[in-house]
């Protein structure tokens, strides 16, 4: 019990200080319509140089196991749109929440300010939600204000067809083991066929992730998808290198 009583302790005095330094440094992926070649958003992924150096999941994963996930959360939502600023008009700013972060009161007083940008809420399904209802009730005043709701993770096993439909989202974003070898893999065309289909009944947007390959980019056109981002239309990085790649427009 010692041992386990210093490494939780250990665990959120970590947290507790990355809080305290309210300083959650952001890289932006581009999201590029691929019909016309362009930019239209960007997505923000936090990063965290403090030690000990670890994934952005496993800082997240810890802050929720000492109880501050939501806290770690709302900061990097707020060091994105801090760092979205002087984005290029007509981009939207795309951040990750769970659902618990969603229907926070810390996340509704962030953003609860006179102008936002464009803003997309990628809701994560990593986490099993109890009541939807409850959660589409706290998200209501968010939509109502015009932010975007996203399903993440589509095609992946966390995000199914019946969790796609009970939260209505605006955006599903097809998961990156679904696009990977789509251009060569009969199953997940037909997969990813079905799911921008059920988007389209839905009259939500479908957005790519994870597209690394021109067949792929490719295989994704064939199916009508309009979005798409991944390393070969562009890598994180600072915002302002978010447009720095020209498509090529299908012949």
């Amino acid at each position: 019990w010692e041992r386990a009583d210093r490494s939780w302790r250990g665990r959120t005095e970590r947290v507790a200080d990355l809080l305290e330094g309210q300083r959650v440094p952001v890289a932006f992926q581009p999201i590029r319509d691929i019909a016309e070649g362009r930019t239209v958003g960007v997505e923000a992924l936090a990063r965290f140089p403090a030690p000990p150096l670890r994934s952005p999941d496993r800082w997240f994963a810890e802050a929720s196991a000492v109880g501050l996930g939501v806290d770690l959360e709302v900061l990097a939502v707020a060091e994105a749109l801090t760092a979205f600023d002087g984005a290029p008009d007509g981009w939207y700013l795309s951040v990750n929440v769970s659902p618990e972060a969603a229907a926070s009161p810390q996340l509704a007083r962030l953003l609860d300010r006179e102008w936002l940008p464009p803003l997309v809420l990628e809701i994560t399904e990593h986490a099993q939600i109890s009541d939807y209802r409850a959660l589409n009730r706290r998200l209501k005043p968010l939509r109502d204000a015009g932010v975007r709701i996203a399903v993440d993770d589509a095609g992946s096993g966390f995000a199914s067809f019946r969790h796609v439909l009970r939260m209505a989202p605006d955006i599903i974003k097809l998961d990156t083991t679904l696009v990977h070898d789509i251009d060569a893999d009969n199953l997940l065309r037909a997969l990813g066929y079905s799911l921008t289909a059920f988007a389209s009944a839905l009259d939500a947007t479908v957005i790519a992730e994870g597209v690394e390959t021109e067949r792929e980019l490719n295989a994704l056109r064939f199916l009508g998808v309009r979005y798409a981002q991944g390393y070969h239309l562009g890598r994180p990085g600072p915002l302002s290198q978010c447009d720095a790649v020209s498509l090529s427009r299908p012949g």
